[in-house]
């Protein structure tokens, strides 16, 4: 929470005339969306009944119709701008910010932040000197997030996805809690694309915030992290190592020759054979067993406290 880094984070948020971080989340927010601050404080405290009403006002059975509800909806400019200001007082987790402590990149990197959300992560990289690029398939979020960036000075590039990423253009790619929002249909391309725009040897950085289907994780894809660590593996990714316990750094590898194969073939086994379901299955059937034992033992002790 004193580190260098963040400081630079907590710039970020800062009005450009000065001011707190809080002030400088919701000044964007009313300027941006034509509000007072006080609406723009009340969107982001209910942001998650908004999103709701955007992701049910139409049928999202397959991919055209996930894609539009990201390309529409306004809620999660306000999720996430609050989200950022949470974390410089300790209440959320300051992802981005450990992120770039563990990376320790140069000056001149290359970063693309795909998914980048409120163009926070990407204005914290280009504050440690890097050269940043952000990529979004919502261009709600992109235009915000374009807008807080250029009321700043900060040089970025600007993508929208589907749009074509620049092959071999990046050092570092970042995805953070993006993955699991991949409709499954377009995960392998969108993996492979991420992986030909990074040069040889290039990072990945991502995790997986997959969560059991419910009506408000509708918008989480994913309930199983294995069929996301599959087709990253499968696209030519080797681990690297594991920031701060579920967030992976990734390096990308070759798509060729028997190492690759080697590679793939184990991969497959370890992530997507029948054999790797099945442990999935027990270990999450043991899970729930054991979390409901716990509940119904502190829930016989309160009894027990009570007479």
């Amino acid at each position: 929470m004193t580190s260098p880094t963040m400081k630079v984070f907590r710039d970020a948020l800062r009005p450009v005339v000065g001011g707190s971080e809080r002030e400088g989340v919701l000044d964007d927010l009313a300027r941006h969306f034509g509000m007072s601050t006080d609406e723009a404080l009340a969107r982001c405290l209910d942001w998650e009944s908004a999103s709701l009403e955007e992701w049910e006002a139409a049928p999202r059975d397959n991919t055209a119709q996930i894609m539009e509800f990201y390309d529409s909806a306004t809620s999660w400019a306000f999720d996430l701008s609050w989200y950022n200001y949470l974390q410089v007082n300790g209440i959320g987790y300051p992802k981005s910010v450990i992120v770039a402590d563990r990376l320790q990149l140069r000056p001149g990197t290359r970063v693309l932040d795909y998914g980048s959300g409120v163009g926070v992560t990407a204005q914290l990289f280009a504050g440690l000197g890097c050269e940043v690029t952000l990529a979004d398939v919502a261009k709600p979020l992109l235009d915000f997030a374009r807008r807080r960036l250029t009321a700043r000075g900060v040089e970025a590039s600007y993508i929208h996805l589907p749009q074509a990423l620049p092959e071999a253009g990046f050092d570092v790619v970042t995805a953070l809690d993006v993955m699991a929002h991949v409709p499954p249909e377009e995960l392998r391309r969108t993996v492979e694309a991420i992986h030909a725009a990074l040069r040889p040897g290039g990072l990945f950085v991502t995790g997986f915030d997959v969560r059991r289907r419910s009506r408000r994780n509708a918008w989480h894809l994913f309930d199983d992290d294995l069929p996301l660590r599959w087709e990253i593996a499968r696209a030519g990714f080797r681990k690297a190592h594991l920031i701060d316990g579920h967030t992976w750094v990734y390096r990308a590898g070759p798509t060729a020759g028997v190492r690759s194969r080697i590679h793939r073939a184990a991969s497959w086994f370890l992530l997507a054979s029948p054999p790797a379901r099945l442990i999935r299955r027990i270990r999450r059937l043991m899970a729930r067993f054991a979390l409901s034992a716990i509940l119904l033992l502190a829930s016989r002790r309160r009894q027990a406290q009570d007479t």
